[in-house]
């Protein structure tokens, strides 16, 4: 925004440099201040040029003309002005700065029309505008948005005491943009007879305002035990309050931490209250966090279409409230056996898929504890070849995962699992390897999301 800001100012300064260096198109019987603009100690002086190949050309030159005198009456922030109060934010000066150039000209008044000068293809415009005048036109201005602010202060003040939170935000921002156009000036106001600087105490008091919204969960802790609970667990209610009133159509971010770089927007209703519907998430860490947040630059955008005022509350940042939520995960028995001539069960594979399962925080069950599932691998030989000296073993593996019901929740042949070596049961290692390696590679997390 800043970068587009700066560029328009300097095409207008392009522009109006150009009205006074552009002598090629000028008549020889052309005034003086067409060629050269004019000095003044006691008005600023702004000269406009445009082409009269369009309509509107005289609004054009008067246009830029008034750019020129805006962009002499300097917009300075120093480093003891009101604006410090915004430091929190490094770039609002630099935009306030450049907006306060650019949007200037729009409430210029007072100026007085000098001269003009045209000829077949142009058309010169000469402005003038008093330096007294100005400043004094512009402290009329300022008194009326600071009597304008401080009315709607004054009334914020009133609806805290009321405690209706959310309206007394509402006129501290009103407050805020009717002298937005005004922050690089020391603005004072009186209290007991006391003169404070008025911007510094309207922005504490409407980040105190902010401060104090508060997020309540329902509970300290949500805690979910995964292949009993619903797959969507609702969280209600979630209520955002003030001073321990619920403020009605405020917005709030949702993070999870489970999903980076999301987040959801919601918005308070009438009671305060907001309804989380959590999904039940593949993540396989047992400790999670939900993290709520005002969405402070929405409410204040909702609130004003000022610009300025937006970008005061662009980046800032307000207080998080966390809801820690536990996970126990699934109980599992593990079952991988050969079927040979007789069921020939595979301990060091069922080991190994084991070390898979608990680096995902499950859990194996002993042989008489109660397990949520039960994951059986049946494996089969179906070829066996000998060439060249080496034996082929080619197995045909079942995965099944029954619940504690008995159900069949997932199920997967898998089809040409070969494996080689210079005996039977070298074979039949490297193929129950690539077994291993197939069902991490291709079934693993389906695996894991089916118990999820």
């Amino acid at each position: 925004m800043i970068k587009h800001i700066v560029l328009l100012v300097s095409f207008f300064l392009f522009l109006a440099c150009g009205s006074s260096k552009n002598n090629s198109t000028v008549l020889e019987n052309a005034p003086e201040w067409v060629v050269k603009t004019p000095v003044n100690n006691f008005n600023y002086i702004g000269i406009g040029m445009a082409s009269k190949a369009s309509s509107d050309y005289r609004e054009k030159a008067q246009k830029m003309a008034l750019t020129e005198i805006s962009n002499s009456i300097s917009v300075t922030v120093s480093s003891n002005n009101s604006l410090n109060v915004f430091q929190y934010d490094d770039t609002f000066n630099e935009f306030y700065r450049m907006n306060s150039m650019v949007s200037s000209a729009a409430f210029l008044e007072g100026y007085d029309v000098v001269d003009v000068f045209e000829n077949e293809n142009y058309y010169y415009t000469y402005l003038s505008l008093s330096k007294q005048k100005h400043q004094e036109l512009k402290r009329a201005r300022i008194n009326k948005a600071l009597e304008s602010s401080l009315f709607k202060f004054d009334y914020a003040k009133k609806l805290t005491l009321e405690k209706n939170f959310t309206e007394a935000i509402k006129q501290q921002i009103y407050a805020l943009e009717d002298i937005s156009e005004f922050l690089s000036e020391d603005l004072r106001y009186k209290e007991n007879q006391i003169e404070k600087p008025y911007v510094s105490y309207l922005m504490n008091s409407i980040f105190t305002s902010l401060n104090q919204i508060e997020i309540q969960f329902p509970s300290k802790q949500l805690n979910i035990k995964h292949a009993s609970d619903p797959k969507e667990i609702y969280i209600q209610p979630i209520t955002v309050v003030s001073q321990n009133k619920p403020l009605s159509m405020i917005p709030v971010s949702v993070f999870y931490s489970w999903q980076p770089g999301q987040k959801l927007d919601l918005i308070t209703e009438s009671n305060g209250n907001i309804t989380l519907i959590v999904p039940r998430n593949c993540s396989k860490n047992n400790l999670e966090k939900i993290n709520i947040l005002l969405d402070t630059y929405s409410l204040v955008k909702n609130i004003s279409q000022n610009r300025v005022v937006q970008k005061i509350f662009e980046n800032y940042q307000s207080k998080k409230f966390e809801l820690t939520v536990t996970k126990k995960l699934p109980t599992v028995e593990l079952d991988v056996f050969l079927i040979e001539k007789n069921r020939k069960n595979l301990n060091a594979l069922e080991d190994e898929l084991f070390q898979l399962l608990a680096a995902d925080y499950f859990t194996l069950a002993s042989k008489n504890a109660k397990k949520d599932f039960t994951i059986t691998i049946e494996n089969k030989k179906v070829e066996n070849l000998q060439v060249n000296g080496k034996i082929s073993t080619k197995l045909e593996s079942r995965i099944k995962i029954t619940n504690k019901s008995g159900h069949i929740i997932y199920q997967e042949t898998i089809h040409n699992v070969i494996g080689i070596g210079s005996s039977t049961e070298l074979a039949e290692q490297d193929a129950l390897q690539s077994l291993m390696d197939k069902i991490k590679m291709v079934n693993y997390t389906a695996m894991v999301q089916t118990m999820l």
